[in-house]
């Protein structure tokens, strides 16, 4: 998840217990009315300096494709409390959700690039996308992984076996 504000880099996730009740929230909402039994919806987010983001998807079972929305507003850390600013900010998912789920997971013309959108005296910002956050999660902590055998020198790989192995097979098949 990528911040909307150039000027933000770094950032405290949302905690646990707030990510379960958003999502608990969206579920009461909407599972009944709109018949989602092999779904649940997902939420994280990132509180920055001057802003939060946070990211309400849906994630079905045997399914690669997640769609979610991705809500950002600008955040004044020293006048605003963030738990309250991202509580006010579930009537504009409850919005963005209802909409995509009216017309039947219709997401071909949702923005993928942040949009504006006034409510209640504050913009906010949204956009559509279809991350799967537990595959982001997993090839996050692959590249980690990666990284630190580059930098401190560590491999698995002492000899070049897996590597020829791979090669031969490409080349016999």
């Amino acid at each position: 998840m990528q911040a909307r504000l150039k000027t933000s880099s770094q950032w405290t996730p949302f905690p646990e217990e707030l990510c379960q009740l958003c999502a608990q929230t969206l579920t009461e909402r909407f599972f009944e009315e709109y018949d989602l039994q092999n779904a649940k919806f997902v939420v994280e987010g990132r509180i920055f300096a001057e802003e939060i983001v946070g990211r309400f998807g849906l994630r079905f079972e045997n399914q690669l494709k997640q769609p979610n929305f991705e809500v950002s507003f600008d955040f004044n850390p020293e006048s605003e409390n963030a738990l309250e600013m991202i509580q006010k900010s579930m009537d504009v998912v409850d919005h963005l959700w209802t909409e995509l789920l009216e017309d039947d997971f219709e997401d071909s013309e949702l923005a993928v690039v942040w949009q504006s959108l006034p409510f209640e005296k504050k913009k906010y910002h949204y956009r559509y996308s279809t991350v799967n956050s537990d595959l982001e999660m997993e090839a996050d902590m692959l590249l980690q992984e990666f990284e630190k055998k580059l930098v401190y020198g560590e491999s698995e790989l002492d000899d070049n076996e897996p590597l020829q192995t791979a090669r031969e097979e490409t080349i016999l098949h």
